[in-house]
């Protein structure tokens, strides 16, 4: 083989990003670097110019697409974003102290019920596209109203209707806290009604 034909192949190969070598595929290996260029790699991805201060999932991920890896990067990610200050004032982890969960129960049937809107939904004949759902703690029994609108109105005819009318007066209503739920004119009614009413997060009476 001639100078400059060794020349070339040796060319080809450098440019290649991927060959064969006596019938095995070699592709270049990822540069080398210490283990500090790991860490401020990492610390540039994380709180660098264009750093978003992201977790460690997305941190350790985003240095293996920038065609980085060493042995420690996730536990090195993780310890990095622990430390970091700004992500422990700013993020959205919840600071309150644990507390043991509690069970709601009902004690006969009927008488303790949850309700909740469930939509948007394609709209359906008179323009309905909520549904108004009420499940009794006790028997699991569940009451639906498809409904156009959700206003303080509409869920006191539901109640009226389909709970007060069909089991009795239930002594108590829990739902989230949205103004169909909890507005002067409904929290009066139900009052009136001696129904008591409790209210907890949304999505989650």
């Amino acid at each position: 083989m001639g100078s400059g034909q060794a020349q070339d192949t040796s060319h080809s190969l450098h440019n290649a990003g991927a060959y064969p070598l006596q019938e095995v595929l070699y592709t270049p290996s990822a540069p080398m670097f210490i283990y500090e260029e790991g860490i401020h790699i990492l610390q540039e991805i994380h709180s660098g110019c264009c750093g978003a201060h992201v977790g460690t999932r997305i941190l350790a991920n985003k240095a293996l697409r920038a065609g980085y890896f060493w042995p420690t990067m996730k536990q090195d990610a993780i310890r990095l974003v622990s430390k970091c200050e700004r992500c422990q004032k700013h993020s959205s982890l919840i600071h309150h102290p644990a507390e043991p969960l509690t069970t709601m129960l009902s004690l006969c049937p009927f008488m303790q019920w949850g309700m909740d809107i469930v939509g948007l939904f394609p709209l359906a004949a008179g323009q309905r596209k909520f549904l108004l759902v009420a499940i009794d703690y006790f028997t699991k029994w569940v009451e639906v109203e498809p409904l156009a609108c959700i206003i303080e109105g509409e869920v006191m005819k539901f109640i009226w209707k389909n709970i007060v009318c069909r089991f009795g007066i239930p002594r108590e209503i829990i739902s989230d806290n949205g103004r169909q739920f909890q507005g002067q004119k409904i929290q009066e009614w139900c009052r009136g009604m001696h129904i008591r009413q409790g209210f907890t997060t949304m999505a989650h009476p």
